[in-house]
């Protein structure tokens, strides 16, 4: 009984000075005793919430590597708690803890959740401290997916904080992902700059768990530096003695595969591969398919340099199964199973993996990334067609060993004819695409000269019926008074006079309206708010409304906006037998969109056939590059359409 109290005393100490410095490393692990002890303190009565809360962190914490899910439990349970107390800084280290848990189930979309959580409730506690761990995580699993520059955005963001605070300890951490970050895009020198930072702050503070992993992630930088096989074997070693006297099985399971890696990169196949084996036993032990598929990568690597060719692939296939979502992984088996299957004469696997390589590499945009993958894909290129030949010059001696030359020149010949066919092939869809760009090209030419040329003839039109006709009528008007002078007229005659003028007021204002619609003034000079607001109060069924900004567009859009949405409520006037017609148009800096909604009687889009209508709104917008969308029922119809003021459109 005297160790255990001595143990729980210990215990609470340990959990207080963890409260004090903020979040506890997400991807560090207490020892199983302690745990144990830890749930059997839980279970005892008279525990205040405090005392609670710190257990049930202590516990998401121990759990996060080896027991993801039993971590998230006691997150859970701690979530409730503090919540129920009003313990913002716990509620946000719970909400890590989860987040965390789904880092190490691979479950990013879910991480990335919980890890927004936390951060929004860290600012909100001002808690300085848990904001640097959040952001540290953020730069984890950033840098799991390839995004190199989001991840050292996070970590440099994480580390601008960080250095404010007295106690340097929660940078250890932070330079750790900086230096990992730079280590994977083989910048080994900016590397060292961080990891020796960090192993700085661990020897001052005796922080062995982080110490073990400053180590492997030093051996696996000294290894490629020249005279550095003393070192990086030594990190290694150093590793993995620390993590398996701390008793964390998933860190021990990453200095296991640093170790094998090392050994494996100074050519010393069987020992590699005495690592590399149990990293995978351990690693199917507590479930992480990370380690799994990072196990199982790097045998597949030594078995091909033991020659042992089969066993390699099911290896490299077996990391693809567990894990297809690690990048690091999905490059490095889809680079290494063409030189496979190359050895193995597989020609057409090895041709599809190497595909998969290229498409690969062509998914990720980070700059340097690419530069580093580039090279790494035209080695494997060269390798590939030194395999493929050597293989052949192989088979040939075979074959004039066994006397059966002819069919040495066979394959030969096939080979050429399959890859001219596969040429001839690629170079007539080039061919095809190319063409139906062309066509597509010269349509929106010829539908935008057919719209250029409609408003310069309704310009023209507009303004010849104005200026001519209306002129004309208006000095007819003016004169016929004059006509009547003095003459008596009967009273048949005089109101006949009035009816006359009268048909001939209505005439004029009749021509202005329509001069007004082929091109109206209002939109030239005042622009589509103000046309359509006159257009649409002229029309005692439509409301208008705008919403945005009101800055002018460029004219040949706003002319040919105003046209569709005349078009469209015309038609709403002609066919919908609507009681209400809605017209909105929406502008933002970046699109703009119009809807036209009737609550008329709609139409069977599959049955009736569009009208020349809705055939020119469709030609309109599509010369802009924009799109139609049409949603009719028996309650109305509303017809939608969005145009990309960033996409370039048709002038």
């Amino acid at each position: 009984m005297i160790g255990y109290k001595g143990r729980q005393a210990s215990l609470w100490q340990l959990l207080v000075v963890v409260t004090a410095i903020g979040f506890p490393p997400a991807l560090s692990a207490q020892p199983s005793d302690s745990l144990d002890s830890l749930e059997r303190v839980l279970a005892k009565e008279g525990l205040t919430d405090a005392e609670k809360i710190d257990a049930f962190k202590g516990l998401a914490q121990g759990y996060i590597n080896d027991d993801p899910g039993r971590s998230r439990y006691f997150s859970a349970k701690g979530l409730d708690l503090a919540e129920t107390t009003g313990d913002q800084k716990s509620e946000a280290a719970f909400l890590y803890y989860v987040g965390s848990s789904y880092y190490m189930d691979a479950v990013l979309d879910s991480a990335v959740f919980f890890f927004d959580k936390a951060l929004t409730s860290t600012r909100q506690a001002n808690d300085r401290y848990g904001e640097v761990s959040v952001l540290k995580m953020y730069g984890q699993l950033y840098r799991r997916q390839g995004q190199y520059d989001e991840a050292l955005e996070k970590y440099l963001e994480a580390v601008t904080i960080g250095e404010q605070f007295e106690d340097d300890r929660k940078l250890c951490d932070v330079y750790m992902g900086i230096g990992g970050t730079y280590h994977l895009m083989q910048n080994n020198e900016q590397a060292l700059v961080y990891y020796e930072k960090a192993e700085e702050i661990a020897l001052k503070n005796g922080d062995m768990q982080n110490l073990g992993d400053i180590y492997f992630s030093l051996s696996s930088v000294y290894k490629y530096e020249d005279d550095g096989k003393e070192k990086a074997i030594h990190y290694a070693q150093e590793s993995l003695r620390i993590h398996r006297e701390s008793g964390s099985r998933f860190n021990e399971i990453n200095s296991l595969q640093t170790l094998a890696g090392a050994y494996f990169h100074y050519d010393d196949y069987t020992s590699a591969l005495k690592y590399a084996e149990e990293a995978l036993r351990l690693a199917k032990g507590i479930a992480n398919t990370d380690l799994i598929a990072h196990s199982y990568s790097d045998i597949s690597s030594i078995l091909y340099c033991k020659q042992q060719y089969e066993k390699s692939a099911e290896a490299a296939l077996a990391a693809l199964e567990v894990d297809s979502t690690n990048h690091h992984i999905r490059l490095t088996v889809y680079s290494n199973l063409p030189v496979i299957y190359a050895r193995l004469g597989n020609f057409d696997l090895m041709e599809d993996y190497f595909d998969r390589y290229r498409e690969a590499v062509n998914s990720y945009s980070n700059e340097s990334f690419q530069q580093s993958l580039s090279g790494m894909e035209a080695k494997y290129e060269t390798e590939k067609k030194e395999l493929k030949i050597a293989a052949l010059e192989k088979q040939h001696q075979l074959y004039v060993w066994l006397g059966v030359a002819g069919a040495i020149i066979l394959l030969i010949a096939l080979a050429f004819a399959f890859i001219r066919y596969r040429l001839a092939v690629s170079r007539r869809k080039l061919a095809e695409e190319e063409t139906q760009r062309l066509e597509k090209e010269r349509q929106l030419v010829a539908v935008q000269a057919t719209l250029d040329g409609e408003a310069a003839e309704r310009s023209r039109l507009a303004k010849d019926l104005h200026d001519g006709l209306g002129s004309m009528l208006s000095l007819v008007k003016f004169n016929l008074p004059q006509v009547k002078g003095d003459a008596v007229l009967e009273a048949i005659d005089v109101s006949r006079f009035q009816t006359a003028l009268g048909m001939l007021d209505d005439s004029i204002q009749e021509l202005r309206r329509v001069a007004h619609h082929m091109m109206p003034e209002s939109l030239l000079r005042f622009g589509l708010k103000a046309s359509l607001a006159d257009f649409c109060a002229a029309l005692p069924i439509a409301d208008f409304h705008y919403f945005g900004d009101e800055s002018r567009l460029p004219e040949k859009l706003e002319i040919m906006i105003y046209r569709c949405i005349h078009e469209l409520v015309s038609n709403a006037l002609k066919h919908a037998q609507a009681e209400h017609i809605n017209v909105q148009l929406v502008q933002e800096v970046d699109r703009i969109s119009f809807t036209v909604q009737d609550d008329g009687i709609g139409f069977d889009q599959q049955q009736v056939q569009e009208g020349m209508g809705l055939k020119n709104v469709r030609q309109r917008v599509a010369a802009f590059q924009g799109q139609v969308h049409i949603y009719s029922s028996g309650q109305g119809t509303e017809i939608h359409v969005e145009l990309d003021l960033a996409t370039p459109s048709a002038s």
